[in-house]
């Protein structure tokens, strides 16, 4: 009932897992991912324990194959199931059971696992493996496109709902913040794929805006605001939070007239923004003649 793909960017070492189905919250059921282990896409008559013990089999050191054959032995129904998984080596493996519905199958690629079932034709998968393979870029992004490449050819006869992507880093830092790059889902969409690749562009215009306010009270904020001048201006009354924290940044490079100008825009639109940039002073976070000098007067 659903389309996915498993992918590995060798420059990087990133791997990720995308999917899109007619079913609610996909993201909930198939795709699985662990940093520094593997990802794995369980779908079909979809059987969580192929995606959650099989990232364990993964970290104690199974390769893809054994994952799928260890699962498989102690399934009661492997023949319902469509499961794909990538080892952190590029180690791939897929299976297709005989009781999937048609159309159903997967393909391997060099750098990917496409995997279909209740497809419109056969070339769902196969175009998804083409399009990853033969595209640039970040790993999200062709993730992305994969999936389009999908839905271009057909995707789930029964229509589209749901999607659903994750990127992990192939070695751990420690930190699970740092180490799952992307993850992204769209639960109950008449075009989820369109969402989803909405959410990638929000997702990276406020991380940018977040580390640079981050690097700015760090004690860095002419570097920050000039990172900041690159992006499109933020919107009060769709940003206001992004506004505020560019504000606040403005502000600290000692652009004091501009900080002032974005917060009276925030206070006609968003006024508890206006607040919270007004007990970061209190909080240490800036020096309270500055907050006093940029925050418009209350009322």
């Amino acid at each position: 009932m659903t389309y996915s793909i498993v992918a590995r960017d060798p420059e990087s070492g990133d791997l990720g897992v995308a999917t899109q189905s007619q079913a609610f919250a996909v993201g909930n059921s198939v795709p699985f991912a662990l940093p520094g282990h593997g990802v794995i896409a369980t779908q079909s008559m979809a059987e969580p324990m192929y995606g959650a013990v099989g990232l364990d089999l993964l970290r104690g050191g199974f390769t893809a194959q054994e994952v799928l054959t260890a699962l498989s032995s102690v399934d009661p129904q492997p023949e319902r199931r469509q499961v794909a998984v990538l080892g952190v080596t590029g180690d791939l493996a897929a299976y297709t059971g005989g009781q999937c519905v048609d159309a159903a199958g997967h393909l391997v690629g060099d750098t990917c696992v496409a995997l279909a079932n209740m497809a419109a034709s056969e070339q769902v998968w196969e175009c998804m493996v083409e399009r990853f393979e033969s595209s640039g870029g970040p790993l999200a992004e062709r993730l992305l496109s994969a999936l389009q490449a999908g839905e271009e050819a057909g995707g789930d006869f029964r229509g589209r709902r749901s999607a659903a992507i994750m990127v992990i880093r192939a070695t751990t830092t420690g930190r699970p913040w740092h180490d799952m790059v992307v993850d992204l889902r769209v639960d109950d969409s008449h075009d989820p794929i369109t969402a989803l690749a909405d959410l990638l562009v929000t997702r990276a215009r406020y991380q940018d805006v977040v580390r640079a306010f981050q690097l700015a009270i760090d004690g860095d904020p002419v570097t920050a605001d000039r990172e900041l001048e690159l992006l499109r201006p933020m919107d009060a009354s769709t940003e206001p939070d992004q506004l505020m924290w560019r504000a606040v940044v403005a502000a600290l490079a000692g652009r004091e007239d501009a900080a002032r100008e974005m917060l009276v825009d925030l206070g006609s639109c968003a006024p508890q923004f206006v607040e919270a940039a007004r007990r970061f002073g209190k909080a240490g976070l800036m020096p309270a003649d500055v907050i006093e000098r940029i925050v418009p007067a209350r009322g």
